[in-house]
């Protein structure tokens, strides 16, 4: 089942809550919270489908993906009145497909080490739209913004086993350093609140 997300960065003028009611019929439309990083203003989530975006004059820029699962998990269906986050990402063309394995497998691990993480969904990218052709899409869920901004960012599995995919300065980079990491409020959980 593929699912869609779009992170819309709005025009200085324009009004949010009049973008957002045009995305009625989505699983999530929800502004993002500070602290976020090429994450835009408005998270627009559709589970299952709902890959078009009707065009508007105040948004300003799309970074999203259409995407499919390649695993998800979570220890707590019934979150409420949490945190949902997305990292979209772009592993470097020409990786071989080997080490794209490994980076996925070290990223699933991710969760058996941090337990901030309550539900979690990595995903392979299959249609693209934004600042990069995004290969995956990694989202989580949290209590509160404290879980994602401090066990899961600290935490020594992810600053010293994950992030050398990330740092240029590591033999092991493959992840190109313009990342989407944007995460809102949310009244219920997204990932495991509609049969997942």
């Amino acid at each position: 089942m593929a699912d869609f997300t779009a992170l819309l960065t709005l025009r200085a003028d324009a009004d949010r809550a009049a973008v957002a009611r045009k995305f009625a019929d989505a699983t999530l439309v929800a502004p993002t919270l500070p602290g976020v990083f090429e994450g835009g203003d408005l998270i627009v989530h559709h589970r299952g489908g709902g890959t078009g975006l009707p065009a508007d004059p105040a948004v300003a820029h799309i970074d999203g993906a259409v995407y499919e699962t390649i695993a998800e998990s979570g220890a707590e269906p019934g979150l409420r009145d949490g945190v949902y986050r997305i990292l979209l990402l772009a592993v470097a063309p020409g990786t071989p497909d080997h080490i794209v394995r490994q980076f996925e497998a070290e990223t699933l691990a991710m969760p058996r080490y941090i337990g901030a993480i309550r539900n979690w969904r990595l995903s392979r990218v299959t249609k693209a739209m934004g600042a990069r052709a995004w290969t995956h899409a990694w989202e989580q869920e949290y209590a509160d913004p404290g879980g994602l901004l401090g066990p899961y960012m600290t935490n020594p599995y992810h600053w010293a086993r994950v992030d050398r995919w990330f740092d240029p300065e590591c033999p092991e980079h493959i992840v190109d350093t313009r990342l989407c990491h944007s995460f809102c409020a949310i009244g219920r959980s997204v990932l495991r609140g509609h049969g997942a």
